[in-house]
């Protein structure tokens, strides 16, 4: 159960050090490099010091290498998502990706969804619509620039689990910690790039200590977030583990965002964020 707390922890965490690092002005470009560098080498140094041959099948690297472009497309379209709607909303967004994987799961792999996670799918399209209203002091009207964040976080996030799910399906166990090291790689150097346009652009400062460091707190959040989810589905049933993590965290970080920096949601948003909740728990029922 602690790997199964950890886990959840962790994952809270990451989003909310991405928002203290925007309220703080920092370098996000560089925060996203630093994350990725050591999240890459903690992978890399658990491949190696559980006996793993650096000789690695090219299958796993390939995927690896999409999945990170995947996750680091993610990380950018979780900034301007973060910064229009806060820590809450996107969250929520995030978790309902999960759809994606289940969908292509269905259409590629012949699986069967039940009727909890038919229902949760369901769920999720309906939450979406909530989610996606500003409310204001006049009326209630819906952001376009905010919708299309919102939707781009939705797919990435979607292709980035989908990707992590592929690996599950027809990746080799020994070669985890060498598929998480190239995602965390191929990750860090597409936010590089980003980051070397903007400091040639006069849009980001090339060096900012403030900004590796709370990198290196995201990147031991991130790598600490997949080993102890890993460990969690090793001790308890995935029936019981992807439900309480989803939700948990979802209400988790709407709780801190309140708590730490004042975050307000609608009443609409927050029949969006409950709807969401039941969705993430149903449609992680197996």
């Amino acid at each position: 159960m602690l790997a199964l707390v950890l886990a959840t922890v962790c994952s809270t965490g990451f989003g909310l050090v991405v928002r203290r690092a925007q309220g703080r002005g920092s370098n996000l470009w560089l925060v996203g490099v630093a994350n990725y560098i050591v999240a890459c080498a903690f992978h890399l140094v658990r491949h190696v010091s559980q006996g793993g041959n650096l000789a690695v099948h090219p299958t796993t690297v390939a995927l690896g290498a999409v999945v990170g472009v995947a996750y680091a497309a993610s990380f950018a379209a979780t900034l301007p998502t973060m910064r229009m709607r806060g820590v809450s909303i996107s969250t929520a967004v995030a978790r309902l990706s999960v759809v994606i994987p289940i969908l292509v799961a269905v259409l590629c792999w012949g699986e069967r969804p039940n009727g909890a996670q038919v229902g949760g799918s369901l769920l999720a399209l309906t939450a979406m619509p909530f989610l996606g209203i500003q409310c204001g002091s006049g009326p209630v009207r819906i952001e376009r620039r905010q919708v299309r964040w919102m939707v781009a976080l939705f797919f990435l996030s979607g292709i980035s689990s989908l990707g992590i799910r592929t690996f599950d399906e027809f990746g080799a166990a020994s070669e985890t910690s060498a598929f998480l090291a190239t995602l965390f790689g191929t990750g860090g150097v597409v936010i590089a790039c980003l980051l070397i346009w903007g400091v040639l652009h006069g849009k980001a400062r090339a060096l900012e200590l403030g900004a590796v460091g709370e990198g290196c707190v995201l990147g031991l959040l991130n790598a600490g977030s997949n080993l102890a989810l890993i460990t969690a589905l090793r001790q308890i049933p995935s029936v019981l583990v992807f439900p309480f993590q989803g939700a948990v965290s979802l209400v988790l970080s709407c709780l801190a965002a309140r708590l730490l920096w004042g975050e307000r949601i609608s009443r609409l948003e927050a029949v969006g964020m409950s709807i969401a909740v039941v969705s993430v728990i149903f449609i992680n029922l197996r």
